[in-house]
């Protein structure tokens, strides 16, 4: 169904996580679906692809239930723009695990098989359901086209992350980690394979969890963080017990806990030392740098945010980074030196470095732009200059018509707090 120059969308990428790429395919599981729950059955390729665009128009009634049966996942977290009194947060996916006729003599093997497979995964995952028994239906054969293909759906949820922000993907996150699991319990393949879809579980639960952080679910992305390091423990691979720490970091910093942050910090730090390039170690020092300011300790926060610059500036691509370190640069980097001012309590100089901050931002990265004009917005409030300060948060609040992030939004709010506090209306 996808073409080369499709643009992204939550809705296609579901779509295409579950194998329906091709309109007959889409539509033939469509028809079955509806048969099964009592709606018309006929969709056009047309409207498939209306519904996969950017900004889809809202399917009718009818449809929006066949949709939801099928995702296993509410529309307006496929990206769709549904009313209020029709939104349905207790969508369940129809089952279709056991034998029934009627899908059997409209679905080709092919389709067969993919349709059990979406259902398996959004039981898992998405609705909570138990997953029919290994012995109920021939189990996946999994080879390394498989591990390539659940590696191509990681990072393309990393993508929809950067675009969309967390509360909209991580529906899909968690969809996709349910099939991984799903292929896990029910697969057939040998031990190196084992090995790599057990990574690539962690890998996936760790994003997960990163996108309930994001959406402002603390409980959820630490559920997921300890379940991506028990597999990092499991498979002893320290690259994933890094990203794991370099996020628990991150989220204790957000609780105000910085004691345990600089604790994860330094234990990543530990961990990559031997391996990792400049650019992560980069990152590692600056979590541990804002840690120290927090603490108090605004010598020793110099000192590693110092450290943690000349090793971005040493980064010339001399070893390979992992692809969630790209966000950083100096746009990180300037924003880490701006917390430390803050930490100090010299918000006109946390207001320049957050000034440059935001020039250095990249535009791909909506929600880092709305984050760090929050930011700039609270110290402007802070520093006297309230007329700007509302003109970032005014441009924070826009970007969040295209971006999902709880900790944008969060983040705006705040500084508009701040701004009616030393500017009382």
């Amino acid at each position: 169904m996808s073409e080369p120059t499709e643009e992204p969308t939550p809705f296609a990428d579901l779509v295409d996580g579950f194998g329906w790429r091709s309109p007959a395919q889409f539509i033939r599981v469509y028809a079955a679906v509806a048969s099964r729950i009592g709606e018309r059955e006929d969709v056009t390729d047309r409207q498939v692809r209306r519904w996969r665009a950017p900004n889809p128009p809202c399917p009718q009634p009818g449809r929006q239930r066949v949709l939801e049966a099928m995702l296993g996942v509410p529309l307006e977290q496929a990206g769709f723009r549904v009313p209020e009194h029709r939104r349905n947060p207790l969508t369940t996916p129809v089952s279709v695990l056991d034998p029934i006729p009627e899908l059997r003599e409209r679905l080709d093997p092919m389709d067969r098989r993919t349709l059990l497979a979406a259902a398996g995964g959004v039981a898992l995952g998405v609705a909570g359901m138990a997953a029919a028994p290994a012995t109920a239906f021939d189990g996946p054969r999994v080879g390394a086209d498989t591990v390539t293909d659940l590696r191509a759906g990681l990072a393309s949820l990393y993508g929809l992350d950067d675009r969309f922000g967390g509360a909209t993907v991580g529906p899909l996150a968690a969809a996709h980690l349910s099939r991984i699991r799903r292929l896990i319990d029910t697969g057939s393949y040998p031990e190196t394979i084992g090995r790599q879809l057990r990574l690539i579980s962690g890998e996936t639960a760790e994003h997960v969890g990163w996108l309930s952080f994001d959406a402002g679910d603390h409980a959820r992305a630490r559920s997921y963080w300890t379940q991506a390091r028990d597999t990092a423990t499991e498979l002893r691979d320290d690259s994933l017990a890094v990203l794991v720490l370099a996020s628990l970091s991150l989220l204790e910093l957000r609780e105000q806990q910085p004691r345990d942050a600089l604790d994860h910090a330094r234990r990543a730090a530990e961990l990559a030392a031997p391996w990792a390039p400049p650019s992560l170690q980069s990152i590692l020092a600056t979590r541990e740098a804002r840690a120290l300011a927090m603490l108090g300790d605004s010598a020793s926060a110099r000192t590693t945010l110092a450290n943690a610059a000349r090793l971005y500036e040493k980064d010339q691509g001399s070893r390979p980074a992992p692809d969630w370190t790209l966000f950083h640069g100096p746009a990180e980097l300037a924003g880490a030196q701006a917390e430390l001012f803050t930490a100090a309590g010299h918000h006109r100089a946390a207001v320049s470095w957050l000034r440059r901050s935001l020039e250095r931002q990249e535009a791909t990265y909506a929600r880092n732009e709305a984050l760090q004009r929050a930011g700039l917005a609270g110290a402007l409030a802070r520093s006297g200059e309230g007329d700007e300060a509302e003109h970032h948060i005014e441009q924070g609040e826009a970007l969040l018509t295209e971006v999902s992030s709880g900790r944008a939004r969060e983040g705006l709010a705040a500084a508009r707090r701040e701004l009616h506090r030393v500017r009382p209306i």
